[in-house]
């Protein structure tokens, strides 16, 4: 399992990041997306399994 860690001054910023790299890695499974919003800007990590193709 490994992780990939997010921020971003806005919701949208973040959004745009996190939907990049899904994107850009189409295997992968995601576990689970931890989202958090502290002080001054919002946050996401993103748990996943890579998948590795079948022979």
């Amino acid at each position: 399992m490994k992780i990939k860690t997010f921020y971003g001054w806005t919701e949208k910023g973040m959004d745009k990041k996190v939907n990049e790299f899904l994107a850009a890695i189409p295997s992968i499974d995601v576990v689970d997306i931890k989202f958090g919003s502290p002080l001054f800007f919002f946050s996401a990590m993103v748990i996943y399994k890579e998948e590795f193709p079948s022979p």
